[in-house]
């Protein structure tokens, strides 16, 4: 199943979670209805010696029957919208809510660098921004988990006991397994099940609370007892169905994480001991907040005991990745830990050869671009490892901090031509202030260093700490960022791909309300047409190649009727408005899309650095993130590609 595939599941599981989340809520307001109706009914019985059957009374009384649905409704469905509206705020909204701190990007804690460098490899080699890392202090159990709507508002949290037990690979592989729900649309499902059945646990809330007064006021007679008995049973009924759903939705969903962490690795050790690990320690994988109910369904790993898993039973996630594996072990690793001594990297090889062997066979990457949206590979592990820590100290620094962070993004999108450059830093200062244009002044030497690979990742990272501006500022940022993309002409395509990434990403930090999904090819051939002749002309030399290189693309969409090749004048603003109306694309009208930007794209039988760098950004603002395509033993290539910075020619 490719990252389309498990988009187009999401989309059918949410529609499926709102249908699900009605039903429970005809269920609880029925519920409501009949105590109460039966409890006036006893009361008109009692002080009148005599009451028509219930149906007659009920039909009688329909005003009642409407106020009490009415009622019950809207406190199911106003809880839902505060918590939504909380919800809001991102993915860091969640791990605060669990007690989360926000680890430093200064961190000298050994365990917290180790965990912040496996996520920013991740990241770079998933090709989504970095998200925020929180960590659970307090919580000793191994788990974590990913919240956000979008890749752009991402959060994870981990557990302090997780990243003080795991080893490298068994956090990289926990890791892997987060990331997967960032790339498969997990996240936004997750969070708006929180919100949903937030609705429903309120039931139980106030049913508790009811109780409470019933015990407290016992003098009242056992009318205030037996209303409290009902409010608690039908609190419970909620309770019942959040639990249901949660399972429902969730089981899946953590089974398909658990393949793409080891697709991501290559590397079924790392995920495979982690789980070990947790069916060895005695507080396995439980958190002790009492939120830990609202996001059972989000967690790495069960992270308490109730009737309805939210997770496949350890056993089964174990042998999935491992048919081999030997219960016993469990007991060893258990006395291991104890004493204070892990295993070792060879008694895990050895544990599991097997095992990775048809691993490695089930989660084989294809040539296909379409099949590396969403799907890392253990290649681009390697090079993001790499990427990391071949970046300039000094963009490393920048990158953790917002002020400097948005020094480094803008600096990343000058122009290599000093009349042009000139002009842009003039229209920093005028939009930011003579403060930030300071700080994009004291960074261009290192940014005009960098090589062109490691100019996506340094943006990428600095991403993650521009979330911290207030929304003001972010405002701001964007419509600066804006302003250069409207130079009309002015920018080259390599610096339009940068800024465009990092307005994408951006205004989906601001604003991470999902966009609809809902057209088709037949209705984006314009659209297509502006793209596949941006890429066409600025990827291949002279126009009759651009012209074949359009052809060959377009023909794969539109075999039959496609609009003739034409470069847009002012081909910024025009692939700005194309991009926004694609985006709008059902998941297989993007698979198909992105197949054919590829057969464009290396007609002439090459892809270099700077037709990549496009290719990615073009994916970004198709919210279909791509891990690098250009790999170590390649990245000198492409110094002659047309989208390289060298002059001031167009």
């Amino acid at each position: 199943m490719n990252f389309f595939q498990r988009q187009e599941q999401a989309r059918r599981a949410s529609r499926w979670l709102v249908l699900l989340f009605v039903l429970a809520v005809l269920a609880v307001v029925c519920a409501v209805d009949a105590v109460i109706f039966f409890v006036l009914a006893q009361t008109e019985l009692y002080t009148t010696g005599g009451a028509p059957p219930l149906p007659e009374w009920m039909a009688a009384n329909v005003g009642t029957v409407i106020g009490v649905s009415s009622v019950v409704a809207g406190i199911i469905g106003l809880a839902s919208l505060y918590k939504s509206i909380v919800l809001r705020a991102g993915g860091g909204a969640v791990a605060r809510m669990l007690g989360g701190v926000r680890v430093s990007p200064d961190t000298t804690d050994p365990n917290e660098r180790r965990l912040l460098n496996v996520v920013e490899e991740m990241s770079i080699a998933s090709g989504v921004p970095m998200p925020e890392v929180y960590l659970l202090e307090h919580e000793r159990g191994i788990n974590a988990f990913a919240a956000g709507h979008n890749p752009a508002d991402a959060a994870i949290g981990v557990t302090r006991g997780a990243i003080e037990t795991l080893s490298r690979a068994e956090l990289q592989g926990v890791i892997a397994h987060e990331f997967s729900h960032i790339l498969n649309g997990d996240m936004r499902l997750n969070l708006r099940l929180i919100g949903l059945l937030f609705g429903l646990l309120v039931i139980a809330l106030i049913a508790r609370t009811v109780l409470r007064v019933a015990r407290d006021r016992r003098s009242t007679g056992s009318a205030v007892a037996l209303v409290a008995l009902a409010v608690l049973g039908i609190g419970y009924i909620g309770l019942f169905f959040g639990r249901l759903i949660q399972a429902a939705v969730s089981r899946r969903r953590e089974a398909l994480a658990d393949a793409s962490a080891v697709q991501f690795t290559r590397d079924p050790t790392g995920l495979r001991n982690a789980l070990v690990k947790i069916a060895a320690l005695a507080g396995g994988s439980k958190l002790t907040h009492p939120e830990v109910e609202e996001v059972a369904h989000m967690l790495f790993a069960p992270g308490m005991n109730r009737l309805f898993a939210t997770h496949p039973p350890l056993m089964e996630r174990i042998k999935a990745i491992d048919p081999h594996f030997d219960v016993a072990e469990i007991e060893k690793v258990r006395r291991q830990l104890v004493s204070g001594v892990d295993l070792s990297r060879e008694h895990y090889e050895a544990a599991v050869g097997k095992a990775r062997e048809g691993t490695g066979r089930r989660f084989a990457v294809t040539a296909s671009l379409a099949q590396w949206v969403g799907n890392p590979s253990d290649t681009h592990m390697r090079v993001a490892r790499e990427i990391r820590e071949s970046l300039p100290q000094p963009i490393v620094q920048a990158a953790r901090h917002p002020t400097s962070a948005r020094g480094l993004l803008l600096a990343l999108a000058l122009d290599a031509c000093s009349e042009r450059r000139a002009e842009q830093r003039r229209s920093i200062g005028r939009q930011l202030g003579a403060q930030t244009l300071a700080q994009v002044e004291a960074l261009e030497a290192a940014v005009d260093a960098l090589a062109p690979e490691q100019r996506l990742p340094a943006l990428m990272q600095s991403l993650a700490t521009l979330r911290q501006l207030p929304r003001e500022e972010s405002l701001s940022l964007l419509a600066a960022l804006s302003g250069l993309l409207q130079q009309e002409g002015e920018l080259s395509l390599h610096r339009y791909a940068l800024c465009k990434l990092a307005q994408v990403q951006l205004r989906d930090g601001i604003d991470p309300v999902a966009r609809r999904r809902t057209l088709s090819l037949a209705l984006v051939r314009n659209e297509a047409q502006v793209l596949f002749a941006v890429l066409a002309r600025y990827g291949h030399e002279g126009e009759a190649e651009a012209r074949r290189a359009y052809e060959i693309g377009m023909h794969h969409l539109y075999p039959r009727d496609r609009p003739p090749f034409s470069l847009p004048a002012q081909w910024p603003r025009a692939l700005d408005v194309a991009l926004s109306r694609l985006d709008q694309l059902v998941p297989a009208g993007k698979e198909q899309l992105i197949e054919a930007l590829l057969k464009t794209v290396t007609h002439d039988q090459r892809l270099t650095i700077g037709e990549a760098e496009l290719l990615r950004t073009v994916c970004a603002a198709l919210h279909c993130p791509l891990p690098p395509l250009v790999d170590a033993a390649n990245r000198e290539q492409g110094t002659g590609s047309p989208f390289a910075d060298t002059g001031c020619q167009h």
